[in-house]
């Protein structure tokens, strides 16, 4: 079983038609700008986020990815500008992927309660691929010397774009992103191959049962999900936030039950999450259990995130209707004559 999994992981990164999909973070919505476009500047002055991601850390040379952005709201513009910067390293070091996007947004107000957010990216890509680190030891310590091919091309640096679209009130929030909108050759081979494009559906709603006042924090629970589909493969993520300030507890299931691709079923992972809010910060950290058949042997997948919000108190913007999910630290809905409403899931 153990040589099994070894070799389906060499395949995913050796093939020379490229079936491996995008990276996929699970706390969703601690990398909004990866996410959709549509959260560039979904708060008043500036963010700063940092996401990393191990998964199946029991495996010899897996995937571990890390993303870095930055986005402020321009509130004389009504719009959102952001920098979204993405590094994967899958099979160590033999496939690595690094992107380097701006983001943009533009916010419109259909009604006073109900808002609109098209957004879009255009980013920078690039991979390469490192024969010489191409597995040819499997878990139990035997050899494979014939794991060492020539590739034509070893790297590519490509331009691509994203677009993206949400709308959202007090009560709920929905969107789409499409991504990979420019076909680009992105084979090692001689063989033409192209990134698939991709197809990302999210929303969810909030029901904030305890307002925050006097001395009381407030209390909410959100349900979301994540529908993502490229080529043949589909993922949905279903989820719940409890949020008690400073705390906020997540549970996820990543899995279509009934449904499957190649003979495999698409059950993949419950998700256990636990941020905290420390003034300007927001740290999170979530574990994947595994349930399909790499349980046992994967380990799981662990993930971090930290969110730093500057310049908050101090941003001059419209008031732009609630969010969804709350900014607790700040306080959902909070209007005086010196602070408006701020506008960040989290």
């Amino acid at each position: 079983m153990k040589r099994f999994i070894f070799i389906i992981l060499l395949l995913l990164v050796s093939a020379e038609c490229i079936k491996a999909q995008d990276v996929s973070f699970s706390q969703v919505y601690s990398s909004p700008l990866y996410l959709s476009p549509s959260f560039s500047g979904f708060t008043s002055g500036g963010r700063v986020i940092m996401n990393y991601r191990d998964q199946w850390p029991n495996l010899p040379n897996t995937f571990r990815s890390f993303a870095f952005s930055y986005d402020q709201y321009v509130g004389r513009l009504n719009s959102g500008l952001g920098l979204l910067v993405l590094h994967d390293d899958q099979g160590g070091g033999q496939l690595i992927t690094q992107n380097v996007g701006v983001v943009y947004a533009y916010e419109l107000a259909i009604t006073s309660d109900i808002f609109v957010r098209p957004g879009l990216q255009f980013k920078y890509a690039g991979q390469r691929i490192d024969p010489s680190k191409m597995l040819d030891v499997d878990v139990d310590g035997n050899k494979f010397p014939w794991l060492h091919p020539d590739f034509p091309v070893d790297q590519y640096h490509k331009l691509d774009a994203s677009a993206s679209l949400m709308v959202y009130s007090d009560l709920f929030w929905l969107g789409a992103t499409v991504d990979h909108l420019v076909k680009n050759d992105v084979g090692f081979t001689d063989i033409e191959t192209r990134i698939p494009i991709k197809i990302t559906g999210f929303g969810g709603g909030k029901w904030q049962y305890i307002e925050g006042g006097r001395g009381r924090s407030p209390q909410s629970v959100s349900l979301a999900f994540m529908y993502r589909r490229q080529q043949s493969f589909q993922q949905l993520d279903l989820g719940a936030y409890w949020n008690v300030e400073p705390l906020e507890v997540g549970l996820w299931y990543r899995g279509i039950p009934g449904f499957s691709t190649g003979g495999l079923s698409n059950n993949d992972a419950v998700i256990f999450s636990l941020g905290v809010n420390i003034a300007n910060f927001h740290i999170a950290y979530s574990y994947d259990l595994t349930l399909s058949d790499l349980a046992g042997y994967s380990g799981g997948s662990n993930e971090f995130s930290l969110i730093w919000r500057f310049s908050t108190r101090d941003a001059i913007a419209p008031n732009r209707g609630a969010v969804p999910c709350g900014e607790p630290s700040w306080g959902l809905g909070e209007t005086t004559k010196y602070r408006t409403k701020k506008r960040s899931f989290f």
